[in-house]
């Protein structure tokens, strides 16, 4: 699969395999990230996928070409390029003073497009010997972003390592408001630590609806207010297609796998085949568990 080429689109995954399985496109490599959805393509239908998602809401980007296009790419390169390049990482292995890397772990690994841009800001850089590199100014604006209390930046090897620190608090922070749920289904299991539970087990619910209030009832039946606590567990069913080439055993198991992006808990999953034009149309139903909670950290 050399001529495949991977997107990444910002819509749901319903709305790319709609669009994508409309205009007959198999997919390939299918992943969800957030909210933005991966997937492969063969060559030849790259500009297709890009009118597909023209409007710039989806913000479609390539996030990597297929071999054959980046073979051509690697041709075109000068070879003077290489051999400089060639060069320079022969001296940075040899000086071990280059930065090949820089590299923010900590707890506050979750800012890291903030604190590279710092970085660069003071000096650092990626395949450079960073000459004008200033720590002390790099830790200040560092520790000057939000929750964070310590920093401490140094060489290791070929990497700048950044360690910041965060407090706490900051993922432990209490929502005082109510559980609602995320979709529409069946509450198939609910787990009320403090609040009171609006829903049963075995009730429908539909997205919105409030799973656990953020009150207690008092011996008149008055609402006192309190933090909610607990989890649900709602069932839902939902469905997708893909486009494959051509109808085969693997294509199959990649198919119901596929249902693995929704959630981690599918209790059922069934699929049914039917022809299309450039292929086989896979469209799978079925069953998963969507597990959400309040103050439960």
């Amino acid at each position: 699969m050399n001529n495949i080429v991977e997107f990444q689109v910002t819509a749901t995954l319903e709305t790319v395999l709609k669009k994508l399985s409309k205009a007959n496109i198999a997919v390939y490599k299918l992943k969800k990230r957030a909210s933005r959805v991966q997937f492969g393509v063969q060559q030849e239908y790259s500009e297709k996928v890009f009118a597909i998602f023209s409007k710039t809401c989806y913000n479609t980007v390539i996030v990597k070409k297929s071999g054959v296009e980046r073979l051509k790419i690697f041709i075109k390169r000068r070879f003077g390029l290489l051999v400089g390049g060639a060069l320079f990482v022969a001296a940075a292995v040899t000086s071990g003073n280059a930065v090949l890397k820089i590299k923010v772990v900590g707890s506050g690994d979750y800012l890291s497009p903030q604190i590279i841009s710092i970085a660069r800001s003071c000096g650092a850089r990626e395949w450079s010997f960073c000459p004008n590199l200033d720590a002390p100014l790099m830790q200040a604006k560092i520790m000057a972003l939000p929750d964070v209390n310590f920093c401490s930046v140094r060489r290791d090897g070929a990497y700048l390592l950044i360690d910041v620190r965060t407090e706490e608090e900051h993922t432990a922070r209490v929502d005082d408001k109510p559980l609602k749920a995320p979709i529409a289904g069946e509450v198939y299991r609910i787990i009320t630590i403090c609040g009171t539970a609006e829903a049963a087990e075995g009730q429908s619910v539909n997205a919105g609806d409030v799973l656990i209030g953020a009150y207690e009832l008092d011996a008149e039946g008055g609402q006192i207010p309190c933090l909610a606590v607990g989890f649900a567990e709602i069932k839902a069913e939902a469905k997708l297609s893909l486009v494959y080439g051509e109808e085969s055993e693997e294509n199959a198991q990649a198919a119901l796998k596929a249902a693995a992006l929704y959630s981690d808990e599918v209790l059922e999953r069934s699929f049914k085949v039917s022809p299309c034009e450039g292929g086989v149309t896979y469209e799978v139903k079925f069953t998963y568990l969507k597990r959400v909670a309040i103050n439960m950290e």
